[in-house]
């Protein structure tokens, strides 16, 4: 974009999104300057039998002080794990961008646990997932506990549009 303001809001957006992990608490806790960005938790819930993802959020400010009394996140009591999403497209990862892909994920995912924004659909957005291991190398098979959430999610305000991309070495 040539601006530096918010495009409009009508306008068909597309928003790539680095998740990295998975993250257990205490990875988070000792490394408090990890923040401005996405999130979702994984686990089981009371009486759940299997680890599912259960909440999408995001911060502004780091993830150990946003994740440390968090309303929802303490209802998954086990098998706890956390992905971390830095929004890579567009570079400047604004506000506007983390809601537009909170969105889009809370739409098409629907975690359980996620009881807002689920009244009115999101903005016309395409959503790209790229998974990265923690040591910053793209995953080449995914994580299991993402294999059903598709790489490319893309909502035009009618159809929903998804995909997997496949990742080899160049």
């Amino acid at each position: 974009m040539a601006s530096n303001k918010e495009p409009h809001i009508d306008a068909h957006t597309t928003v790539i999104v680095e998740w990295r992990g998975p993250y257990s608490y205490r990875d988070i806790a000792d490394n408090p300057s990890w923040g401005r960005g996405l999130y979702f938790a994984t686990g089981r819930v009371r009486y759940g039998r299997v680890a599912t993802i259960h909440y999408c959020g995001f911060t502004e400010g780091s993830y150990v002080t946003r994740l440390r009394n968090h309303h929802k996140v303490h209802e998954i009591n086990r098998e706890q794990e956390f992905w971390l999403g830095e929004v890579v497209c567009p570079s400047d990862g604004s506000r506007y961008f983390l809601e537009r892909a909170e969105s889009m994920f809370i739409w098409f995912w629907l975690p359980r646990l996620n009881d807002k924004k689920t009244k009115h659909p999101p903005t016309p957005t395409t959503l790209i997932n790229w998974w990265i291991r923690k040591n910053g190398e793209p995953r080449l098979r995914r994580h299991p506990m993402c294999r059903d959430l598709p790489d490319v999610v893309s909502w035009d305000g009618e159809y929903w549009r998804t995909g997997n991309v496949n990742v080899w070495r160049g």
